[in-house]
């Protein structure tokens, strides 16, 4: 124990010996970042989140692009950050926040289509790449030479050869939490984040390997956009696949768009028809419901056949807790309790779930439903959408819904019992022990590992500069 507590104490010491400035490449961008940026501006939530979780909320100036509802554990230090705008903001808002640093979680927000940057940086942006048949012009390199520094999440670079060759994979979300870390020199904040998120994920696995056996895994599709012809899912390489394979489940689109490194992608109902999911995860988002997403699916002829639709096999999740960021092993840990419940008649704990007739957002809709500490959603009745009572309207009937109570043993009486209580405790603080000092050592381990790839990338961009 003392050793590991050893090791806990070293590791601020030995990140702290890296001194400004520190180099960054990030989607093919080399800078140096000379000092912790002291007004920097998010312009997506994920990256908000990430910002917010590792207590980062005294260098932000500004936040724009809410995708829904900030996660309640960070809805304290969300509220001290200015909200500049409910979509991206225009030049002259974004510049009005002095900003020296702008982190996205997706390359639009570096884009002329989106933001007009040609009217700061004087002049046009060198990187110009084709979307949906048109040219659309890229700012990163223009804005760092003006002083602004950027950061975009690794699935979204700009071009395909900058992202992850596995994007959904969770290193790439800690390579992303150490890279801030390293230009905030928050090292020790990351840490604690990153040992959070395993922790969930841990969780989410154990409830998994708690199912019977021989049975299959739960078949799923992660619906994020409706249309009637091609609906967008989630596919090979974002954070869905990740999130379901965690949570036990089975992602019917694990194959989808490898070749381009999708996240998302369109595909036909005759395919998911042929695949056919035991459960539709649903994304809710300020701009697609999740509950429109239901009447269309039980309006709608072709996929009102479809095993979910008439089992009612329905979870739905904030858009914001789908992305690569904090949320992900939260969600993944509800989202495998939330599947146990739904399709297997298991109870959910009430220290992660509780009942509301209530909507994101506080708004009576009509349903009752449980919700987890992620934002995961599960109906016992379903919501009314614009007039229509869905529990009425959609094939089927809804299961019932139970919580357990999670309550902390009590001490027993006997002495016996006592005897064996504290025979328990004793092998339970031992394998404690045992744990944090493995645990002590993979931190080490890591994040040496961290350090000297940060280190080694330093030299190289140095030495670089030097020849240059």
């Amino acid at each position: 124990m003392i050793f590991a507590k050893g090791i806990v104490l070293l590791l601020p010491a030995l990140v702290s010996a890296l001194d400004y400035p520190v180099g960054i490449t990030n989607c093919g961008v080399q800078s140096w970042i000379d000092n912790p940026p002291k007004r920097a501006v998010t312009m997506n939530q994920g990256t908000t989140e990430i910002m917010l979780a590792l207590n980062l909320s005294d260098h932000m100036v500004g936040t724009a692009y809410l995708d829904d509802y900030i996660w309640s554990e960070l809805e304290k230090d969300y509220n001290k950050v200015p909200v500049l705008a409910e979509g991206y903001p225009d030049i002259d808002t974004l510049l009005s926040v002095d900003p020296d640093f702008v982190y996205a979680s997706y390359s639009s927000a570096f884009s002329t289509s989106r933001i007009n940057y040609t009217q700061f940086v004087d002049g046009k942006c060198d990187l110009v790449i084709e979307r949906k048949g048109e040219n659309r012009s890229h700012c990163r390199e223009e804005l760092h030479e003006k002083g602004v520094q950027t950061y975009l999440q690794k699935p979204a670079c700009e071009l395909v050869e900058h992202r992850p060759a596995e994007a959904s994979t969770i290193e790439t979300l800690y390579d992303e939490i150490w890279d801030i870390a390293s230009i905030f020199a928050v090292y020790d904040n990351a840490r604690k984040l990153v040992d959070s998120i395993e922790g969930h994920f841990q969780q989410a696995v154990a409830v998994a390997a708690g199912a019977v056996p021989d049975l299959a895994p739960i078949s799923v599709l992660w619906l994020d956009g409706w249309d009637s012809e091609t609906p967008f899912v989630g596919a090979c390489c974002g954070s869905i696949q990740t999130i379901v394979e965690k949570a036990g489940g089975e992602h019917i689109f694990e194959d989808q768009g490898v070749e381009g490194k999708k996240t998302w992608d369109s595909v036909s109902w005759d395919t998911i028809a042929e695949r056919d999911p035991d459960l539709i995860v649903l994304v809710d988002a300020s701009w697609d419901l999740a509950d429109e997403k239901i009447y269309h699916l039980c309006a709608n002829d072709h996929t009102r056949k479809l095993r979910a639709v008439q089992n009612r096999a329905f979870i739905v999740v904030p858009f914001s807790a789908s992305t690569l960021g904090v949320r992900i092993g939260a969600l993944a840990y509800n989202l495998a309790e939330a599947m146990a419940a739904l399709i297997r008649g298991e109870a959910l704990p009430s220290l992660q779930f509780s009942q509301t007739s209530l909507a994101a957002g506080g708004v009576v809709d009509g349903s009752v439903q449980a919700v987890g500490k992620s934002g995961v959603r599960v109906f016992e009745k379903l919501p009314t959408w614009n007039g229509t009572n869905l529990d009425e309207f959609c094939p089927g009937s809804s299961s019932g819904i139970q919580i357990r109570d999670d309550i902390p043993l009590t001490d027993t009486t006997t002495n016996n019992e006592t005897g064996n209580n504290k025979l328990a405790l004793g092998l339970g603080l031992g394998l404690g022990l045992a744990s944090l000092l493995l645990l002590g050592l993979a931190v080490y381990s890591f994040q040496q590992k961290k350090l000297m790839e940060k280190e080694l990338d330093r030299l190289k961009m140095k030495e670089g500069a030097t020849s240059a």
